[in-house]
């Protein structure tokens, strides 16, 4: 999930077209941030679509509401900002399961336009395939939480082999980050809490695990409220994750991660 996702309200509107009139599947554009692609004043492109049905997701709906925009409009735009934009964000949705996103990707490389992918990582062979290319200079993976939550945590049942297929190949990029939201979870007992510090330590030890190394950039990100269009409405009214909690997370995260940091 895109942190530009918070301000919506800053969403161009260029002309829009139904589907089957575009190549990229693209359902909104924000024309400049400055904290999606570290470092660069990036475009965003926000893709629909996703295989997975978060509870504490608030994108979902809302990039399911509107018509497509065509791509050729993004492109035209972008062919004008060149002199303030230096980086496109492709996230969601989730980009990976869009058939013209390697096309789309090749076609910024064309363009010597630094491409930021996010991505929730059920699609390794569409990242391995975009690592093989060198089309993505940096690569963020949402790492949801540890395996045994993944069901809670993602609405659906993920398979654990991908995931782990992915985390290893997000440490092939240029840049990367591994990333985990520290969401209320729908606990098999009918109860909602927020993920625990020992549980996201779980996860931290996973990826070290799995990737054979702890060198890795990995973010804490605190989950924020809304009041409406949660997919799940009971946490529309559940509180952000307090800071004293982030920071125990934090803590204990880098005990596997030492390059652990919160964004709040």
């Amino acid at each position: 999930m895109c942190f530009a996702d918070e301000r919506r309200s800053n969403f161009a509107a260029p002309v829009r077209e139904e589907a089957g009139l575009n190549k990229m599947r693209i359902r909104e554009i924000l024309k400049f941030s400055l904290i999606d692609y570290p470092g660069k004043i990036s475009a965003v492109v926000f893709v629909p679509g996703c295989n997975f049905n978060c509870p504490a997701c608030h994108a979902k709906k809302i990039l399911d509401e509107v018509p497509l925009i065509k791509e050729e409009e993004f492109f035209k735009y972008l062919a004008g900002a060149r002199q303030w934009v230096n980086g496109v964000v492709v996230c969601g949705g989730e980009p990976t399961f869009d058939a013209d996103l390697v096309p789309f990707a090749r076609r910024l490389a064309a363009a010597a336009i630094p491409v930021k992918l996010d991505t929730n990582g059920s699609a390794p062979q569409v990242l391995e395939r975009l690592l093989d290319e060198k089309l993505i200079a940096y690569a963020a993976l949402d790492v949801k939480g540890p395996p045994r939550l993944l069901d809670n945590i993602t609405g659906t049942v993920p398979a654990p082999e991908a995931i782990k297929r992915s985390i290893r190949a997000i440490a092939g990029f240029p840049d990367y980050e591994y990333r985990t939201t520290a969401a209320p979870v729908l606990r098999g007992d009918g109860k909602i809490s927020f993920l625990t510090a020992a549980e996201l330590a779980d996860t931290a030890a996973m990826i070290t695990e799995i990737t054979g190394s702890d060198d890795h950039k990995y973010f804490i990100q605190k989950f924020v409220p809304r009041k409406e269009g949660l997919l799940d409405k009971r946490l529309e009214s559940f509180p952000q994750t307090p800071l004293p909690l982030l920071e125990e997370m934090k803590a204990e995260v880098s005990k596997y991660l030492p390059k652990c940091e919160i964004r709040a």
